[in-house]
């Protein structure tokens, strides 16, 4: 790696550790698990690859960290996770979000235990954090989580034939992004990625992010923080201008116009879909008991105008099903 490369990475990392420690405190009752959503099962912390360990006991702060919890997953579901004739149903992978660099898994867990409440089984990721990695090995790490989802269909009673994906922020460009991989022969060969595990049936995202190329405020910040690690040809296809293209899978987008200055970042992607003629919804909510921030339903999923959100996502998903 260059010189400049290297000392990029080293300052993220320095930076990113106050930040891991903040998102404890602004989420702690999330990382906390105070909240349990009555007849959800959950099986926590169950490994996606052979060389992750499993935690012997759940510590928050360290999950807000991260470190040794990459390769972790949690299962929330409506019906039994163990024993025999498990009950069969879709599936939604969820990808939290942190600007790369930040939050966890648990962060997401209470959107995720009340999507399981409406009839799915929601299988809640972590990955890699940045710069630990990049974006080629967050993707690595969501292949290897849709190939163990596949290898273990059976025994959580997936149904691999209706598998959708959500995300939020970062973890929503994450979710587009391997779309993308999926569905682009260039992306997978410049990433060296072969999909693996069951496809796509469509894709939800809550105030995501996601271009290199863009002219918005965040997107240009990332181009000159993130961007710096790859070259203008990586950028492109990176960014949902070179990724999305022919048998994209459907998307829902949410967003709302208080979450500034993010929603422009948002907005545009819906207008480069429009533009070219790709399949999606888009929604943009209005707060009413509740001013509405950046991914106000994964934080906050019980308010009124989450739960107009989450339903407006598991709609679409339920629309898509085979």
């Amino acid at each position: 790696m260059p010189k400049k490369k290297r000392l990029f990475v080293a300052f993220s990392w320095l930076n990113a550790q106050p930040l891991r420690i903040g998102q404890y405190y602004l989420n702690k009752d999330a990382f906390d698990k105070k909240e349990d959503v009555p007849g959800i099962y959950e099986l926590s912390d169950l490994p996606y690859t052979k060389k992750q360990k499993v935690p012997k006991k759940y510590h928050p702060k360290k999950a807000a960290v991260g470190k040794g919890r990459s390769h972790l997953l949690d299962i929330e579901s409506p019906t039994p996770l163990e024993g025999k004739r498990l009950e069969k149903l879709p599936v939604i992978v969820c990808v939290h979000g942190g600007a790369y660099l930040t939050n966890n898994k648990e962060c997401n867990r209470p959107q995720c235990q009340y999507m399981a409440s409406k009839g799915f089984k929601v299988v809640n990721v972590n990955y890699t954090l940045q710069p630990e990695a990049n974006l080629y090995g967050d993707m690595e790490d969501l292949n290897r989580a849709f190939a163990w989802i596949g290898e273990n269909a059976k025994k959580y009673g997936f149904d691999t034939d209706n598998v959708f994906m959500t995300g939020d922020s970062s973890g929503g460009h994450m979710c587009l992004l391997y779309a993308g991989l999926r569905t682009q022969k260039e992306l997978q060969k410049m990433m060296d990625i072969k999909p693996a595990g069951p496809d796509i049936r469509a894709v939800a995202v809550t105030c995501p992010v996601g271009s290199f190329e863009a002219s918005d405020l965040i997107s240009r910040v990332f181009r000159n923080l993130a961007g710096r690690l790859y070259d203008k040809e990586e950028r492109h296809m990176l960014s949902y201008e070179g990724y999305m293209g022919e048998n994209y899978p459907e998307v829902a987008i949410v967003t709302t116009e208080t979450d500034v200055p993010i929603h422009s970042t948002t907005k545009g992607i819906h207008e480069f879909m429009e533009a070219k003629g790709l399949a999606h919804e888009y929604r943009c909510f209005e707060g009413k008991e509740h001013e509405l921030h950046h991914v106000f339903n994964v934080l906050h999923p019980y308010w009124e105008e989450s739960i107009e959100a989450n339903d407006f996502i598991l709609d679409f998903f339920e629309r898509k099903k085979k």
